[in-house]
């Protein structure tokens, strides 16, 4: 299918209120079609698992997962608690969007077309006119789960050599409540909490990059599935040409 944006986003007063704060929500960013196809697509993955202990990044494959006894779990749960009380740490399933796409070796994915959207002409275009970056050059990408337990401690997203412009969360989450976590989260100076996103459906979380923020952990009890598509506006160039999408 054709993946649209919403024709009825209006890019200049966008700009302007994304301009007070260098952060916004804009809702229904996709068509609706678009939005449902996507969130079918996701809802259809074999999703790997990410963690980190310390700098070290642990990325395991879905069928690594499969063969973990409930022992092995529990143990890197554990572990992940232990880090979380002492340094930055994160918990989350995902799938690798960008890495898969430039990987010659691997075949087609059902997301390739929604990243060969995302690096589109008029999806770029409307995010430079979103944020002001004119430098904007292409976005990387990942899809990502939050299941009961996942979080993503405080973090700025500061990082020269990719040349961030801003991050993204692409929202494709049909129900939840408040109560149950996963709240992308803004923190002033004083360490309080000034803006919280709540997960929903078809909207786009965008914001300058650097900027304080987090995931709050999303409760053990939980029943909703977290899903969206994070990744970060670059003005670097990217590792080789995309599609049409």
């Amino acid at each position: 299918m054709k993946f649209r944006l919403n024709p009825k986003l209006d890019a200049k007063r966008l700009a302007t209120r994304y301009a007070e704060a260098s952060r916004l929500r804009v809702e229904n960013i996709f068509t609706e079609d678009t939005a449902k196809e996507i969130h079918k697509r996701l809802s259809e993955l074999d999703w790997w698992l990410t963690y980190n202990d310390g700098n070290h990044v642990n990325e395991l494959h879905p069928l690594h997962l499969r063969q973990l006894t409930p022992q092995d779990s529990a143990a890197i749960q554990q572990k992940i608690f232990e880090n979380a009380r002492r340094q930055y740490q994160f918990i989350y399933n995902y799938y690798p969007m960008y890495a898969g796409y430039f990987a010659p070796k691997l075949p087609p994915m059902s997301l390739d077309p929604v990243y060969e959207f995302l690096n589109s002409a008029r999806f770029l275009d409307f995010a430079r006119k979103l944020t002001g970056h004119g430098d904007i050059k292409w976005c990387d990408a990942q899809a990502t789960l939050f299941r009961p337990t996942h979080f993503l401690k405080y973090h700025t997203d500061a990082q020269s050599e990719h040349k961030r412009r801003a991050a993204y969360v692409l929202n494709f989450t049909t129900e939840w409540d408040t109560d149950w976590g996963g709240m992308l989260q803004f923190w002033n100076e004083r360490g309080d909490v000034e803006l919280a996103f709540k997960p929903t459906f078809n909207a786009l979380n965008i914001f300058t990059v650097p900027q304080p923020h987090s995931v709050s952990s999303v409760t053990q009890w939980a029943p909703g599935l977290r899903f969206s598509i994070t990744g970060w506006m670059r003005a670097d160039d990217p590792p080789g040409p995309f599609g049409e999408g």
